[in-house]
């Protein structure tokens, strides 16, 4: 149920947006120039509002064709304005779905520990020895952006479009990537000639492991040809960019479903049938692929194979020995390392690769454990009493969710919003189905009550 009336909702907004405008036209001409994209921004989501499809669009769109790396190329201020716009979109997606179809009826526990974690950074560490208010207040709005979607409640339709677009995300950045190829203007490649799309190598693998998991959900619910079709994409160009840390928690993913599937979820002769039919195909069509990849993991020296991990992680070792319950406060992971030092020059990334890590330097030991704690349960919980096929997918990606994040930055950058987008629409989609049969017997009790 809407909970504010759409057309009301679209008249006061039109007159608070143009009432403003029109008042700081008088009072400062100037100013009102620069308000004026604010004000288009309204109109446009008051169109969201009316047509929250077309929400899902532009999430998939923006993050498909790497806004925030767009924006930064023109953004003289070192990419602030487009890390933030990628930042901004899903709090305003949750907020046009919370002002339609109200909240959800379950807690946000990952955004709740966050707030928890930035009150103690707030009020109990001396902030200003590693991090500023400003920083912190930075980092808990991209800790928190892959969660507020939680927060809203939505018709099936809604999360089930967007379950199934989030597929496209590394597809289209792929896809353009090509099509702008030609012009000079970017290449689809990095200097080692791993793939990248419109992004970077890591970026664009992050974002193919959340649509392998959106795909293989969509096929276990309707073993449908396109989404294997898709999914087989996605695995390509993620063999493409030659990350290993998201293939090896793709490769767990897959290995949980299978193995943990019985005939009602996955029977064995679709098994069967896609090992025959799909997976020895890709084999040979993607030998080059995993050949490529396996160099990579065994053939390379120790320094490329760990990606300067190895010479970054004891940065973070040594400061969470110094601080290991509470940390140094949100943010502070990025300002433990010098940049201007000689061996994270040679890395070219002050980024500790290793969400546990980066965590227990900001909120110590006991807030990492806090937070990973509060997504398990998020998950667990929001998993517990739908189809088996919705929990058997989204309990396996969660797992190899968390094991990706010993290797890489997975909640702070872009790719977290997509994948937590991912958990919250699979989430609430599986909870409406699972509804139904509740509300009828609710329905029939109270009928034979009455009689």
């Amino acid at each position: 149920m809407r909970t504010v009336p759409p057309a009301l909702l679209s008249a006061l907004l039109a007159l608070v947006a143009l009432a403003g405008l029109l008042l700081t036209a008088i009072v400062a001409p100037e100013t009102a120039i620069t308000l004026l994209p604010a004000a288009i921004a309204v109109m446009i989501a008051m169109l969201f509002y009316e047509a929250p499809l077309l929400a899902v669009g532009l999430l998939v769109a923006c993050y498909g064709l790497a806004l925030d790396i767009q924006l930064g190329l023109l953004d003289s201020g070192g990419g602030a304005m487009g890390a933030a716009a990628v930042k901004v979109i899903p709090f305003a997606i949750a907020a046009m779905l919370c002002l339609r179809y109200g909240f959800a009826p379950t807690i946000n526990w990952p955004f709740l520990a966050f707030a928890i974690i930035a009150g103690i950074s707030l009020v109990v560490l001396p902030m200003g020895r590693v991090s500023s208010n400003g920083e912190m207040l930075r980092s808990f709005i991209g800790s928190t952006a892959p969660f507020v979607l939680a927060f809203a409640a939505a018709p099936r339709s809604v999360w089930s479009a967007l379950c199934k677009a989030i597929v496209l995300v590394p597809l289209i950045s792929a896809a353009f990537a090509f099509l702008v190829w030609p012009t000079g203007l970017y290449s689809p490649f990095d200097n080692n000639w791993r793939f990248q799309g419109l992004h970077s190598p890591p970026f664009l693998a992050g974002f193919c492991t959340t649509a392998i998991f959106a795909a293989t959900l969509e096929y276990l619910r309707g073993f449908k040809t396109r989404w294997l079709l898709l999914g087989g994409a996605a695995l390509a160009v993620l063999l493409a960019t030659q990350a290993r840390a998201p293939l090896i928690a793709v490769a767990v993913f897959l290995a949980l479903v299978f193995a943990l599937s019985d005939r009602r979820i996955f029977p064995a002769k679709r098994k069967l049938d896609l090992v025959a039919a799909g997976a020895l195909p890709a084999v040979f069509l993607l030998g080059p692929l995993i050949l490529a990849v396996v160099d990579r993991f065994l053939g390379a020296p120790a320094y490329e194979q760990f990606s300067g991990r190895d010479i970054i992680w004891p940065y973070f070792v040594e400061a969470i020995e110094k601080r290991p319950l509470f940390g140094y406060g949100l943010g502070a992971g990025k300002l433990i390392v010098d940049p201007e030092d000689p061996q994270i020059r040679l890395i070219r990334s002050n980024a500790a690769h290793n969400e546990y890590l980066r965590l227990s330097v900001d909120a110590g030991m006991i807030g990492c454990a806090l937070i990973f704690g509060a997504i398990i349960a998020w998950v667990w919980a929001g998993t517990r009493r739908v189809g088996s096929a919705d929990r058997l997918v989204l309990r396996s990606a969660l797992l190899a969710a968390l094991i990706h994040s010993a290797f890489d930055n997975t909640l702070i950058a872009s790719t977290a919003v997509i994948q937590f987008a991912w958990f919250a629409a699979a989430i609430g989609r599986a909870r409406q189905e699972a509804r139904p049969p509740d509300l009828l017997r609710e329905k029939l009790a109270r009928r034979l009550a009455e009689a």
